[in-house]
């Protein structure tokens, strides 16, 4: 018995000593596995791990492993970076600084969410993708349609309402179905729903799904657009360019850039490896080859759109280089 239970004790050390060995977890909240946060926020996570543990491993940063994990949303990867569910998110620069400004959703916060900025990564674009049968050419003729706004804890959902209010519309004008875009595609090719939305960069994969059906993408209006940013200044007109979707030409929308934010109480020091790291040619490499929307991520924009303040570490790292005064705000 006694020897039973040494092994036992033997066994249970060994554990909790590979345990403790173990790298240490970064999650990494991204979006629906349809759009564009959760294959890029996956690429990060594969090049950010092949770095903190291979040989290029940062100075003094324990071995790490990153992880991107599916989400609702820029909303939801907000409300997980709070409450600590995550070490980071993709997050559209809009509702980054709602939360850090307590507006729209975040109002009741009793301080502003300590949220800080890694980088600015790419636009992403509002497409309002509906049936051709569906006879909708305008924003105004999605009213009394059956349209899936995306789910709540969404951006999509967030910047919808702001375009459904500046058209004097609200969801109770449209048939709102409340749905991921992996969970709407087999629907709209069934007659099911006349259209769906999604925040995203392009190419996104639900869209591109769409090969048993005749689809269009709803324009919206330049001056709409330009009368939203006047109202919501990380929010401007943007297009989808023309050619992205097959047999879709140049489409006039709105865009917003998704930055990679992550909680202030990130010690300065991992703060600065993460941002040294997603910069590094073997992540960009990776990012270039593994999706479209890859090849926008650059060094050269890592700054643009940002509307919260960057955490010390990558402020360090953009003052290093010039792209910043030395002397943090």
């Amino acid at each position: 018995m006694k020897k039973i239970i040494a092994s036992l004790f033997f066994i249970s050390f060994c554990v909790c000593l590979s345990f403790s060995q173990a790298p240490g977890l970064f999650r990494i909240g991204t979006g629906g596995l349809q759009g564009v946060y959760y294959p890029i926020g996956k690429l990060i996570a594969q090049g950010l791990t092949a770095r903190f543990l291979g040989p290029d491993k940062p100075a003094g940063i324990p071995e790490t492993l990153f992880v991107a994990q599916t989400s609702g949303g820029s909303i939801s990867n907000v409300q997980s970076l709070l409450s600590k569910e995550t070490e980071a998110g993709l997050v559209q620069a809009d509702v980054a600084y709602w939360a850090y400004t307590r507006q729209g959703p975040f109002e009741g916060l009793a301080e502003p969410a300590p949220v800080r900025a890694i980088a600015s990564l790419y636009p992403e674009k509002m497409q309002i993708v509906v049936r051709k049968d569906a006879r909708i050419e305008t924003f105004d003729q999605l009213k009394g349609k059956t349209i899936s706004l995306d789910e709540a804890g969404s951006g999509t959902l967030a910047v919808l309402r702001i375009l459904l209010e500046a058209h004097r519309l609200s969801e109770k004008d449209l048939k709102p179905v409340y749905l991921k875009p992996e969970f709407t595609v087999d629907r709209l090719m069934r007659n099911e729903l006349q259209g769906f939305c999604m925040m995203a960069g392009v190419p996104a994969l639900a869209i591109e799904r769409l090969t048993s059906v005749d689809y269009s993408i709803v324009p919206i209006d330049p001056t709409v657009a330009e009368r939203i940013q006047g109202q919501h200044p990380y929010l401007f007109p943007g297009v989808i360019p023309a050619g992205v979707y097959q047999g879709i030409g140049q489409t006039p929308t709105i865009e917003v850039y998704a930055l990679l934010v992550v909680h202030q109480d990130l010690p300065d020091e991992m703060a600065y490896a993460l941002t040294e790291s997603l910069w590094s040619k073997q992540v960009l490499s990776l990012l270039e080859t593994g999706h479209a929307q890859g090849a926008s991520i650059t060094l050269d924009t890592a700054l643009d759109g940002l509307s919260i303040p960057l955490h010390p570490g990558a402020y360090r790292f953009y003052a290093e280089r010039g792209m910043v005064s030395k002397q943090e705000p």
